[in-house]
């Protein structure tokens, strides 16, 4: 099994607000549930939503960006940027 990898994806939303948000999030955790019962190596991590900017942004550990794709494309949800995120935080020690 590949490493997981974070990635950070951004969606423009026109005229977001806190429901639509919720309805992109039910919609994206069912695709990552769904693939991951086909057998991917996927975790949801967390979602939130800049209203102001009607901008929506999700977190996953997926092995590639082809994962990520596939996760959109099941939840019908726009990608407008996605990116590799790695920790600045280290163990503690």
């Amino acid at each position: 099994m590949a490493p997981q990898r974070t990635f950070f994806v951004e969606s423009y939303v026109p005229q977001l607000d806190a429901a639509g948000a919720a309805a992109l999030s039910a919609r994206l955790r069912a695709a990552v549930a769904e693939l991951r019962e086909e057998g991917l190596a996927l975790a949801w991590i967390r979602s939130f939503a800049l209203l102001e900017d009607d901008t929506y942004v999700w977190i996953v550990e997926a092995a590639a960006l082809d994962d990520v794709a596939r996760i959109q494309r099941r939840a019908g949800v726009e990608l407008d940027h996605v990116v590799e995120a790695v920790s600045g935080e280290r163990g503690a020690g």
